[in-house]
């Protein structure tokens, strides 16, 4: 009975959405588009985010070039601008910058 209670939970584990590993970022935090896919965003969760503030027309590739901010503690985040020459991940205790 145990061990059909566990084989229940890993695989209800397995399929539910928050079983993917995703890093989320901090209330008010700036952070790039790169380092959100790496840690666990996907790209139509930025491309939602982009287009709910939009700037220039970019593809999905670009969106790694994007300045997102934090805007709750759950993880959500809002394009702040499209950065041109680059965005630079500055580290852990460093809000990311646009390069001009």
């Amino acid at each position: 009975m145990f061990i059909q209670a566990l084989i229940g939970l890993a695989a209800l584990l397995a399929f539910s959405p928050t079983a993917d590993a995703q890093t989320l970022c901090t209330y008010q935090e700036y952070v790039c588009g790169a380092r959100l896919l790496t840690d666990g965003y996907t790209p139509a969760q930025l491309r939602t985010a982009y287009d709910a503030n939009p700037g220039p027309v970019i593809t999905d590739d670009q969106l790694e070039q994007v300045l997102f901010r934090c805007t709750d503690t759950a993880g959500l985040v809002i394009a702040n601008s499209y950065c041109i020459v680059a965005c630079a991940a500055l580290g852990t205790f460093e809000a990311d910058q646009c390069i001009m």
